[in-house]
């Protein structure tokens, strides 16, 4: 029985080895398949094909033949499965430099996930999908008004809908992290020229401003009249 054992030791040993590799495969391709799946990184697109389409032939194949043990029967299966994970990295090291090219370019971006920043980068020009991210990026800003072509901003609005008018209007463009990062300067601009115009009021209504201006206001007054006191 020597022989018998020492093939099924060989047979354990190789099928254990094309589980574990098989293991890591599928974890990395249910990550990347729906990111590449609606288009991200088209310079990647021809290579996760090929591993997509090499992948789920194997997967066929399993589903075939589903006796573990016919796994050893699958002529170059290690080599198979070592390529696809080879180029399966290669995919994510490029996923992982592009989003962190973006992020570096918009440090807001650190705020929110991956997935979320894809979907963000895949629709920079969709008002619905870009309102709904806002609020992770901006602690103040809950949402924007867009023209009636949305491709300008005008207002943001707080989570407790208070409406600011921008000094100067954002356009709206595919470059997400150039038109997120004008808006950003954009709002502290504009909060910034309402404060000073807030300063040199005598009568202040506070319905004119927001209440972070009014409330920042009230405090330089206060505080100039205690240096001076």
């Amino acid at each position: 029985f020597a022989d018998q054992v020492e093939q099924y030791e060989s047979k354990l040993s190789s099928v254990d080895e094309y589980l574990q590799k098989l293991n890591i495969i599928q974890r990395k391709w249910v990550y990347l398949e729906p990111i590449f799946g609606r288009g991200a990184l088209p310079q990647e697109q021809a290579r996760f094909k090929r591993v997509d389409d090499e992948y789920r032939t194997i997967m066929v194949g399993i589903g075939t033949k589903p006796k573990v043990l016919a796994l050893c029967n699958i002529h170059g299966l290690k080599d198979t499965l070592e390529m696809i994970l080879d180029q399966l990295e290669r995919c994510q090291k490029a996923l992982n430099e592009f989003l962190e090219e973006k992020r570096s370019k918009f440090p807001r971006f650190y705020f929110i996930g991956d997935d979320d920043l894809l979907e963000i980068l895949g629709q920079a020009k969709n008002p619905t999908v870009i309102q709904t991210h806002l609020k992770k990026l901006f602690a103040g800003i809950h949402t924007v008004d867009f023209t009636e072509e949305n491709d300008q901003i005008v207002t943001m609005k707080s989570n407790e809908n208070e409406i600011v008018e921008l000094s100067s209007r954002i356009n709206v463009t595919e470059e997400v992290e150039i038109w997120l990062g004008e808006l950003a300067i954009e709002m502290q601009t504009t909060l910034k020229r309402q404060l000073t115009s807030c300063l040199q009021e005598s009568n202040l209504n506070i319905s004119n401003y927001p209440s972070q201006v009014c409330c920042l206001s009230e405090l330089i007054h206060f505080t100039r009249t205690c240096s001076s006191a």
